[in-house]
């Protein structure tokens, strides 16, 4: 079991490190990181959440990307995009769910519920704005590595009883 963590951003502009395509008079607005600090603080971060869970991540790409059209326009990943993903395994034998019986008992696991997916088009397709921030936040998917962790390891127990 292993992770997989990618990234689209705006141009990095690496202090030290200039290159001619990147345009120093972008600006990005109060409530967004720059692109760098999202590839510095999101690798890091889904390094971490992998080691605490147990899947390091071994893979993955980033991209960066931003111009100046012709006609003055600004052309660019403002808004980052990441994809994520798990590499494992899973016996042929749980990959069909069983019919439901009288008596079966209906149990509830996990941690806190966040507003995932609350915000949907209307936070990811729009202009960011910090009059509209709680929306940005109902948009950003957030992970519990230790609950993950424990999920896992009561799933793998339930299917080592048979």
């Amino acid at each position: 079991v292993a992770g997989v963590s990618s990234y689209c951003v705006g141009n990095l502009r690496i202090p030290g490190y200039d290159l001619p395509w990147e345009s120093k008079d972008f600006v990005y607005p109060s409530n967004l990181a720059t692109p760098l600090e999202i590839e510095i603080e999101a690798s890091n971060g889904a390094s971490d959440y992998g080691n605490k869970y147990g899947e390091p991540v071994i893979h993955g790409f980033t991209r960066s990307f931003g111009q100046r059209l012709p006609s003055g326009e600004r052309f660019e990943w403002v808004k980052p995009i990441m994809f994520s993903a798990g590499v494992g395994q899973m016996d042929g034998g749980h990959s069909v769910k069983g019919e439901p019986e009288k008596g079966m008992l209906v149990v509830k696991l996990g941690g806190p519920a966040y507003r995932i997916g609350i915000g949907g088009g209307a936070a990811s397709s729009r202009v960011q704005s910090s009059k509209h921030a709680d929306l940005d936040f109902d948009a950003v998917q957030r992970g519990d590595a230790e609950m993950e962790n424990r999920m896992n390891r009561l799933m793998r127990a339930c299917c080592h009883l048979g």
